[in-house]
């Protein structure tokens, strides 16, 4: 079974992963990095536009797949929520 590494950029901050996960398909690598990103998004505390991308590293070190969320959210001052 492959192994990927996936290294994520969250809003200009970097993280290597060193780990790495076993993976079978492109199908697999694709449904890992979206629930990854959507995951990060949903904890983060920061307001506003940001984010967020994924990039894939096969066995060799060669990105594979890259995948990018963006996550805006604003209020309409107007009609502020309490």
């Amino acid at each position: 079974m492959p192994r990927y590494f996936v290294d994520i950029n969250a809003t200009g901050r970097h993280t290597a992963d060193e780990t790495g996960v076993n993976l079978n398909s492109p199908d697999d690598v694709r449904h890992a990095v979206s629930w990854t990103l959507t995951a990060i998004a949903m904890e983060a505390k920061q307001r506003g536009p940001r984010s967020y991308i994924a990039s894939v590293r096969d066995e060799f070190g060669d990105v594979v797949y890259t995948a990018t969320l963006t996550f805006t959210d604003t209020f309409d001052e107007a009609r502020r929520l309490p």
